[in-house]
């Protein structure tokens, strides 16, 4: 199946102008309700992620992308990962067992696993992890005052798309410094 999404990818990128994304100095991480790769914009923001990781409507945390190794980000409450097992796990998917929401945290120790980066050749800068995975799983729209997780995306033969209830989206870097 990976090679579909390759696929996909080369013709989305094909048809676009090379664009280099400045993924660098710190931004703001806002969530996109599109699956579209060449075709997404951040108008499309339905909120962003909190400093903790967490998707809000609002409270829109500021990120910094480390220049040196091992190249993760970092909120003001610390480095951000998807293996923190405090977070929930996506139990709706059938493969989320051991898929834990975003977070950031104080005292943890970023990995390479932890790294977001950008693909060059797309219009916005959106940011991707792992192999080529640059979509993520909202199970819902936060409240004014409340927050919701948000979960890598994950699929397989045994479900091709995000759980019924879930929203896939995109995550896209809004450079601040």
């Amino acid at each position: 199946m990976k090679c579909t999404s390759y696929a996909a990818l080369g013709a989305i990128f094909a048809a676009t102008a090379a664009v280099a994304q400045d993924f660098s100095g710190s931004g703001q991480i806002w969530i996109i309700n599109s699956t579209s790769l060449g075709g997404a914009t951040p108008a499309e923001s339905i909120g962003c992620l909190d400093a903790t990781g967490a998707l809000s409507l609002d409270d829109c945390a500021t990120f910094t992308k480390l220049s040196t190794y091992p190249l993760t980000v970092s909120s003001e409450a610390g480095n951000c990962t998807f293996d923190d097992s405090s977070q929930p796990a996506n139990t709706d998917s059938v493969y989320g067992a051991h898929s834990y929401a975003w977070h950031c945290l104080d005292g943890y120790v970023a990995t390479t696993s932890d790294q977001l980066y950008t693909i060059n050749g797309m219009n916005y800068p959106f940011l991707c992890h792992a192999d080529t995975d640059c979509y993520y799983d909202i199970k819902l729209l936060p409240s004014s005052d409340t927050t919701a997780p948000v979960w890598s995306y994950l699929w397989g033969s045994q479900q091709t798309s995000v759980p019924a209830g879930h929203t896939k989206v995109m995550w896209y870097w809004n450079k601040t410094s």
